[in-house]
């Protein structure tokens, strides 16, 4: 009776260390579980930051665009950039919105181009860039547009005008892109402009 009693023993010792393999195995499952996904959130949240970056980069040129045209657009001569296309440092006001003139006609798709040459002005204040990217860097300058619509027939002397500005973000796979309409009104009084 005592080996039938030891034999019993043995029988329960080896179903445990069996239910123990088991819940071993699951939850080194559920734990390679739970590092995948903190390495996707990590992922997630540095494409986040990424797009951020681009965007405010992005907007960054086109404040300065709209800043630049509401200081110079009554001394600055405008530019046909369909005939003198090129890529500029510094910004200047373009007969035709760049949706006119763009190959491809589609502004949500930079880098701009009319007759395959690059256009618009690089906006490189207070942004470092670097070609292999990096934690504070862009991958390249943001660029600006400034194109007139034509004039608004609601106000005398008021003239509508596009700003459209994109930028890369720490690599060369994010883009943002941005759109103003903008409008200035000279009001003209004894000859000369305010």
């Amino acid at each position: 009776m005592r080996a039938r009693i030891r034999l019993q023993r043995y029988r329960q010792r080896g179903m445990v260390l069996i239910t123990t393999l088991l819940l071993l195995v699951v939850v080194t499952l559920l734990a390679l579980a739970m590092f995948r996904g903190v390495g996707l959130e990590n992922r997630i949240a540095g494409n986040i930051l990424d797009k951020q970056r681009a965007l405010q980069a992005a907007d960054s040129a086109q404040e300065y665009g709209e800043e630049w045209l509401f200081n110079n657009v009554s001394i600055m001569p405008m530019v046909d950039c369909a005939q003198d296309a090129a890529a500029t440092s510094s910004p200047q006001i373009c007969t035709l919105p760049l949706a006119q003139q763009v190959d491809g006609g589609e502004v949500s798709d930079p880098p701009w181009s009319i007759n395959k040459t690059g256009v618009g002005f690089s906006y490189s204040a207070d942004i470092s860039t670097s070609s292999s990217g990096g934690a504070n860097t862009l991958f390249a300058n943001p660029v600006a547009y400034i194109g007139l619509l034509g004039a608004d027939g609601t106000y005398a002397n008021a003239k509508d005008y596009t700003v459209d500005a994109w930028s890369y973000g720490g690599s060369s796979a994010t883009i943002a892109v941005v759109e103003s309409t903008y409008q200035v009104r000279l009001n003209v009084a004894n000859g000369s402009l305010p």
